[in-house]
């Protein structure tokens, strides 16, 4: 072999060992001794308020969000808030505009009031129910309805839905919307059969609607029910009990604190 050819091939060598070398050793030195990260911890990141750094809540909608059937009458809405502040260490006001038996159109027309207009446009997170009572109709014929031939209106509730949020985002923007979607009360009633099909294409409805906006999230609940016969429902067999509004209130949490990216005390684990 050529002297030439044996100098480049050893040059090579040493250059070869003295990267490894250098990755070694800044390996172990990273190991060792780590150097302080440029990410901010979880437990640092704290949401966005308009003001005062205390969360405002707003809720809106029917029965569900006014916590019927939880007898000390917090509901799910009252526990996100219990827990934003003692989860989360987050400063939380709730103002619960919601109205027992409201429909869509009740909603509509609470939208246009000065008051509530005002209200919702100070307001950080907006949550609400709405759609229950559009769904199915009353107690006295609803044992007397075929659910294998009934058709409900779901254009008009999406029509509706379009105009909730549009009437929303004209006075309140940017702030994330959180509408839960419906569970199925009747689905252990053996004369009720075929309503919990009815609730899922419901609720598909309500998604493609919100897909038409910006930081509006639908929260599912229909699983949380489902199978659960009468353990998670007040003695109605509609509302939710205490049991049930906790599930529906730890899945909203979730999901907006998700969303908002806030994390526990004490960060992750």
């Amino acid at each position: 072999m050529r002297p030439g050819v044996i100098k480049v091939l050893l040059a090579i060598t040493v250059a070869s060992f003295i990267l490894f070398a250098y990755g070694f050793v800044t390996g172990v030195q990273d190991v060792l001794q780590p150097r302080a990260s440029n990410v901010p911890k979880q437990a640092e990141v704290k949401i966005k308020t308009k003001k005062n750094d205390t969360l405002q809540i707003v809720s809106l909608g029917d029965s569900l969000t006014r916590g019927v059937g939880d007898k000390n009458g917090t509901g799910y809405i009252g526990r996100v808030k219990e827990g934003l502040q003692e989860e989360f260490d987050q400063k939380t006001t709730l103002t619960n505009l919601a109205v027992s038996g409201a429909k869509a159109p009740d909603l509509m027309k609470q939208l246009s009031d000065k008051g509530a207009r005002y209200t919702i446009g100070q307001a950080d997170v907006i949550v609400l129910t709405i759609g229950g009572n559009d769904l199915f109709p009353g107690w006295e014929t609803l044992v007397n309805t075929d659910f294998t031939q009934y058709r409900p209106d779901t254009e008009t509730f999406q029509a509706n839905a379009k105009t909730i949020l549009t009437k929303i985002r004209e006075v309140n923007p940017d702030s994330p919307i959180f509408w839960i979607g419906l569970y199925n009360p009747f689905e252990d009633i053996p004369e009720l059969k075929g309503t919990s099909r009815i609730v899922a294409d419901w609720n598909s409805s309500l998604e493609k609607t919100a897909l038409d906006y910006e930081r509006v999230y639908v929260v599912p609940t229909f699983d949380l029910f489902q199978s659960s016969g009468t353990k998670l429902l007040y003695s109605d067999h509609f509302h939710p009990n205490e049991a049930g509004y906790a599930l529906m209130a730890e899945r909203l949490l979730h999901n907006m604190t998700t969303k908002l990216d806030v994390a526990k005390n004490g960060g992750a684990e």
